[in-house]
């Protein structure tokens, strides 16, 4: 089955799970999961630690494989794709992002064009003009000569999305990328990943923790506990008192914001 976009052109599922399984020594992360995504949409990953967030997401980036069941991306089975073909479509951002070594901000996003011409080959006009861009979307060209290691955390966490971006791919999976961030920079990182799914067409996979933050951002919220989906739907059915404590295990309220009706939970 494909969706229809609104355009009554029909589009292959972003990603599609039968049946997926992960287990760690002897221990269930994801039990046989069932899932489907759309694209074009920003899809959040939420529950409280140890619930197989982050197992997933490493799933859906080829980052390890399924024990059982099949995982679909764009309609063929995702290990069909070849490592260069799987990076120009999708790109992923870790918890822990990989040492920078000195690197400079536009060092750093160039090795998002990696997938397009090698380790050898030389960027070129195009890769020259996809770097360019990314930066100018994520704000990142003012601090391009500077290390990445010197700028602050929010700088940072813009660059690797400007990396991500420069990497061509269309659909982008991030794993807790506001974690040790501040709400300001929270809210920007956040208005960055909604902005390329709106204006640019993107597909996103990002795991949250802060549920008012995800119900803001987000199309639809994917609650996991236990390495099962306890919740699916839009902000509005999951942010709610009833799902909230079925999900985080805590008594928690819910108020809407004057003037917009956006649901807002806290602990009760």
């Amino acid at each position: 089955m494909r969706a229809d976009d609104g355009s009554g052109v029909h589009r292959a599922p972003l990603f599609r799970l039968e049946g997926v399984g992960f287990t760690i020594s002897g221990r269930t992360i994801l039990d046989d999961l069932d899932l489907t995504l759309e694209p074009g949409r920003v899809h959040g990953l939420i529950g409280p630690n140890g619930s197989g967030k982050s197992t997933l997401v490493k799933l859906l980036a080829r980052q390890a494989s399924p024990h059982r069941g099949t995982i679909g991306f764009s309609g063929r089975p995702i290990e069909t794709f070849g490592d260069r073909e799987f990076a120009r479509r999708l790109a992923y951002l870790p918890q822990t992002p990989p040492p920078t070594d000195g690197m400079t901000a536009r060092e750093l996003v160039a090795l998002g064009r990696y997938p397009h011409h090698g380790a050898l080959g030389r960027l070129g006009a195009a890769d020259t003009a996809a770097i360019d861009e990314a930066m100018a979307r994520t704000g990142t060209r003012e601090f391009a000569a500077r290390a990445v290691d010197t700028l602050s955390g929010g700088e940072r966490q813009r660059v690797w999305l400007a990396m991500m971006i420069a990497q061509g791919a269309s659909c982008l999976v991030l794993d807790e990328p506001t974690s040790a961030l501040d709400v300001a920079h929270q809210a920007e990182m956040l208005e960055l990943v909604r902005r390329l799914c709106d204006d640019h067409d993107h597909s996103v996979v990002i795991v949250l923790h802060d549920i008012n933050m995800a119900a803001r951002t987000c199309d639809r919220l994917i609650a996991l506990k236990g390495g099962n989906i306890v919740a699916d739907g839009p902000p509005s059915e999951i942010v709610e008192p009833e799902m909230l404590e079925r999900i985080y295990g805590v008594r928690m309220g819910v108020f809407r914001q004057p003037g917009t009706g956006a649901p807002i939970g806290y602990v009760a």
